[in-house]
């Protein structure tokens, strides 16, 4: 595979940075991200023309970075390289641009640390002409969001010390017009992947948290919780692998904590296998989700509902407050079918269907297309559609129930 071909702006940049390094250099492309150019052009400063950062890599480099990161300006209508910086890895990840709370640019350079599955991330500003390297931190994982829910965006990174067993996340803003540590907590250790984090509010009370979701090596699942109150980051005591736990099998797809009905609060995600499936073996287990929400500055944690997660993982199904216990499950993922039925805890006894989800593939869906199935919808993340069939009984939903209780993702 040749390179992307240079536009005509890139090629002046490119001549730039040739006359500047006096050698043969490679262009480096950021492997992720929205800037999967070499060239990254736009404005990084307050005056109201753009810069330009290049990534090149230098070849017959006997020590150190081999990695560089250039940056150019416009003199007099021609672009000139002003300042050039060895990168701290092998390879670039990506490129981010934000406002961490002072008005101004701040860069985001994300490196891959060779022989490490680390990153290494370089926050960067570029006042008055001159770039300056603000921090340079070690991590594993890195997102920009509002922790503190203060209007403006913060810095989150997910660090591990490996010879003290200790991973720990790390909070950063500008303060006072300087790049600040505002909160650091460690985190229940040991797991293998970071999988999810996402921020928003925990409860209606409005307490701020970042959730952050997490694999072991034996294939379960976990959810750590960082609140935020008033002035402090905290870790939850509510929350531990023991806690919150799930797993996933051919039934019951993974799910990261988010919001599955829509109240704006974040819930987490466990599993637990229905009736009648607690002895059956892992792989066959047909497990309902049920969600939890942290209480009291996320001091507490508290059941809030009760789901079933489609087997493909494009819809949950809310389950009423009167399920809780007495309702169990089957499914037969060949025809698509999966059945809710009340089960009776006094005689140990499977009684009234109380509910049947149809799951139909594109251009298979006719015989559903009648006034003996509620149509449920298409799920934009597989193209199946779903259709229902309600059964007898108290528990049974009304079909203006079923729509409320359903949710495409």
């Amino acid at each position: 595979m040749s390179p992307p071909r240079l536009d005509g702006e890139q090629t002046e940049i490119y001549d730039a940075l040739r006359a500047f390094t006096n050698d043969n250099i490679t262009l480096k492309y950021p492997r992720s991200g929205q800037y999967r150019s070499a060239f990254v052009v736009r404005n990084i400063d307050d005056e109201p023309s753009d810069e330009a950062i290049v990534f090149y890599e230098m070849p017959n480099v006997s020590s150190g970075s081999s990695l560089r990161m250039n940056f150019l300006d416009k003199q007099d209508g021609h672009w000139v390289s002003v300042y050039d910086f060895a990168a701290p890895g092998s390879e670039v990840e990506s490129i981010q641009f934000t406002d961490l709370g002072d008005g101004a640019v701040t860069i985001l350079a994300n490196y891959l640390v060779q022989s490490s599955s680390d990153r290494s991330t370089s926050v960067m500003a570029y006042r008055n002409g001159v770039p300056q390297e603000l921090a340079s931190i070690r991590n594993i994982y890195t997102a920009i969001f509002d922790a503190d829910g203060n209007g403006t965006d913060d810095l989150f990174a997910i660090s591990i010390e490996r010879s003290l067993g200790i991973t720990s996340a790390s909070i950063y803003s500008q303060y006072r017009n300087k790049f600040t540590l505002i909160g650091a907590t460690n985190l229940n250790s040991g797991f293998a992947e970071i999988r999810n984090v996402v921020c928003g509010t925990c409860s209606t009370s409005g307490t701020r948290g970042i959730f952050i979701d997490y694999a072991f090596s034996d294939g379960s699942f976990g959810t750590d919780a960082i609140v935020y109150n008033d002035k402090y980051f905290a870790l939850s005591p509510a929350l531990s692998p023991d806690t919150i736990s799930r797993t996933s099998n051919t039934y019951t797809p993974y799910m990261n904590s988010c919001d599955p009905d829509g109240d704006g609060c974040i819930e987490i995600p466990a599993t637990v296998p229905f009736i009648q499936y607690e002895e059956s073996p892992h792989a066959e287990q047909l497990c309902e989700t049920v969600w939890y929400t942290l209480n009291r500055n996320g001091s507490e944690i508290s059941r809030k509902f009760g789901s079933f997660v489609g087997t493909k993982g494009d819809y949950i199904l809310l389950f009423p407050a009167g399920w809780n216990g007495k309702v169990t499950a089957s499914a037969s993922i060949s025809e698509g079918i999966i059945r809710f039925n009340r089960y009776n805890n006094i005689s140990g006894v499977t009684e009234d269907s109380l509910l049947k989800l149809y799951a139909a593939s594109e251009g298979n869906t006719e015989r559903y297309e009648n006034d003996e199935y509620i149509s449920l919808g298409t799920s934009p993340m597989t193209g199946y559609s779903y259709y229902a069939q309600l059964g007898t009984g108290v528990l049974v939903p009304t079909e203006a129930e079923l729509k409320q209780m359903f949710r495409l993702q």
